[in-house]
């Protein structure tokens, strides 16, 4: 399987790393020891890089011959720009040459790019003041001891955002990694936002993660790590779904990615209405989800921008739907309740493939949810359709005693949901999962009446009950029988 940058595959969660240069890979104009070899070696496993830069393309290729060969894109003057395979492409209109006139007239040296304007942060005064008298729309971003006038609304954030789309990859697959003042929005807009080692305090502060070492250390030790190999897991609290609130009133939350939640209950108490509240939540963050959705129950979804529903009775080839229709910030319901047990599990096995290729190669879709899981990755079945040691997927079913071992032990979270919840099957998968004995979390069920009750590996021995969240789409239950159903 080749990745969107056509150079390996991969099956860790993140597929891009998004590089600020001065102050995080390079200073003084020079490349810090080992970036390079780190970059290659991280492109070779299938991680698309890129630099994300406020510099001027032409000066970046003056100052490092060589280095925009290293890379799969450079976003440049901030998210103005954009350069992939030589070709630089403008992402809005350059400033208004009056600007650069005004400057002068007032004593200010400045320098022309495709699209911004830049000058000394000493200059600042001066600078706005010409906007000012010109009423021009524009914004004045400083970048240490650099001022840049761009366009309103272009931003690091933005032309990342185009050069991923090009790549056909998602910033929720995506690492970024700067050091100065307007690598603000850039941190905001990947998955993790990763501060290098000598960035601003107010930068450190709110990234997700700061890097240690010196001299770019921190920076190869990032590109070589077990983040981007796969073998380490960094759910940021940023991005995360609410389920409800507890007795005090607060959140309960789950993170919004790198984790599998199990959602459990008996027939008609809730499940779907829960698996559904967190697919229309992972939806409206931008993450790319395909729901197997065994009795129709979330058609509803189809109700938020992005999201197609396909019945799987129509003819209609599936396989198609996933490939064209998961990429970044689309998703996909598949409707098999039109379809017979047996025929919902073939077409299933058929899809399963599709979406596992999919994952592999540009990480998207991020999550799978999947009703009546316990037909898919049951102990009867010869094996586990999806690999859920990838994480990102929701598993809703009445019978989780019926999973196989893997996807039981890969869990992070149970959810139990309803009345009847004071199940012994679910009792013991509950306990498993959360570190306590069955005889505690049966009791913790039970006492959870009507609420729903979450588990997890990350707090062993806590059990919190909730009162879950409104939805914002359409439910449906399942009215009708259909063939072969239990």
């Amino acid at each position: 399987m080749t990745d969107a940058d056509g150079t390996g595959t991969r099956r860790g969660y993140f597929r891009a790393v998004a590089l600020d240069v001065d102050g995080t890979i390079a200073e003084h104009d020079e490349i810090f020891p080992g970036v390079l070899e780190a970059l290659r070696r991280a492109r070779s496993a299938g991680i698309a890089t890129l630099l994300v830069t406020g510099r001027i393309i032409e000066d970046l290729r003056a100052t490092f011959p060589g280095l925009e060969g290293e890379v799969s894109a450079v976003v440049g003057e901030n998210g103005a720009v954009v350069s992939s395979a030589g070709q630089v492409r403008a992402l809005a209109a350059p400033v208004d040459p009056a600007l650069g006139a005004e400057l002068g007239r007032r004593g200010v040296v400045w320098r022309q790019g495709e699209v911004l304007l830049a000058c000394s942060a000493a200059d600042e005064l001066a600078v706005l003041a010409a906007v000012r008298h010109l009423g021009l729309d524009y914004q004045l971003v400083a970048n240490r001891d650099a001022l840049m006038v761009l366009p309103a609304g272009v931003t690091k954030a933005s032309g990342l955002a185009a050069a991923l789309g090009a790549l056909g990859l998602s910033r929720h697959n995506t690492i970024g990694v700067g050091d100065a003042e307007n690598d603000h929005s850039l941190l905001d807009a990947c998955e993790i936002g990763v501060a290098a080692a000598g960035a601003v305090d107010a930068l450190r502060a709110r990234a997700d993660l700061v890097l240690g070492g010196a001299a770019g250390g921190g920076i190869v030790e990032l590109l070589d790590g077990s983040l981007l190999a796969g073998s380490e897991r960094c759910p940021p609290p940023r991005w995360s779904v609410q389920l409800g609130t507890d007795a005090s009133g607060l959140a309960v939350t789950l993170p919004a990615s790198q984790v599998n939640v199990l959602v459990a209950g008996q027939t008609g108490e809730g499940k779907s209405y829960l698996a559904g509240l967190v697919a229309e939540q992972l939806v409206t963050l931008g993450y790319s989800i395909v729901v197997l959705d065994a009795e129709g129950d979330h058609v509803g979804l189809g109700e938020l921008p992005g999201v197609r529903v396909v019945d799987a009775s129509s003819g209609i080839p599936l396989h198609d739907a996933v490939d064209v229709l998961c990429w970044p910030g689309e998703s996909v319901v598949v409707d098999l309740s039109g379809l017979a047990v047996d025929d919902q599990y073939a077409r299933v096995e058929k899809l399963a493939a599709e979406i596992e290729a999919e994952r592999a190669a540009r990480g998207v879709p991020q999550w799978v949810v999947v009703e009546e899981a316990h037909r898919a990755l049951g102990r009867r079945r010869s094996s586990a359709l999806f690999d859920t040691g990838a994480r990102g997927c929701v598993l809703v079913t009445w019978r989780p005693d019926e999973l196989a071992d893997g996807p039981v032990e890969d869990l992070d979270a149970v959810v139990v949901v309803g009345s009847g919840s004071a199940d012994e099957r679910l009792a013991r998968v509950l306990a498993r999962v959360a570190g306590v004995d069955a005889g505690v979390a049966a009791s913790a069920m039970a006492g959870a009446g009507h609420r729903a009750l979450i588990g997890r590996r990350s707090t062993p021995g806590v059990l919190v009950a909730f009162d879950p969240g409104a939805r914002r789409t359409s439910h449906f239950r399942a009215l009708l029988t259909f063939p072969g159903v239990p």
